[in-house]
């Protein structure tokens, strides 16, 4: 009988045994997934919710991993091209000269998105308030 007992239990360790080494690899159990880098930006300069008379330029960094290819920003929904200079660090200085000031009171709103070069998207809004 405790050959019996000890074949019925064999099928089930073996299942046991291996579903743990599964989900080792798999970092304890978290998913499958592996986590993504994302694109950070940052020092964005009027610095957000700033009070201004006008708004004419804006400047922000992106960190290193940002896939620049990928990069759309925008202010008040218009679509702007930044001008990108690369750092020695890998940052990107993204600046932006309006064609026309904002000097309209109320809120403008900077959104900035992009990938990482792992493929991560990012998105990064703000606020400037112009007041008269």
């Amino acid at each position: 009988m405790n050959k019996t007992i000890t074949l019925l239990q064999a099928p089930l360790i073996l299942a046991l045994l291996l579903n743990s080494a599964f989900a080792w690899a798999y970092g304890s159990g978290g998913g499958g997934t592996a986590s993504c880098a994302e694109a950070k930006f940052y020092d964005e300069s009027p610095v957000r919710n700033s009070e201004l008379k006008s708004v004419s330029e804006i400047a922000l960094v992106a960190s290193d991993n940002t896939e620049i290819s990928s990069l759309e920003l925008n202010v008040n929904g218009n679509p702007v091209k930044p001008e990108t200079t690369q750092r020695r660090s890998g940052e990107w200085d993204l600046k932006v000269k309006l064609s026309q000031p904002i000097t309209q009171p109320g809120k403008v709103r900077v959104t900035v998105a992009a990938k990482s070069k792992e493929g991560c998207s990012t998105f990064f809004p703000y606020f400037l308030v112009v007041k008269p």
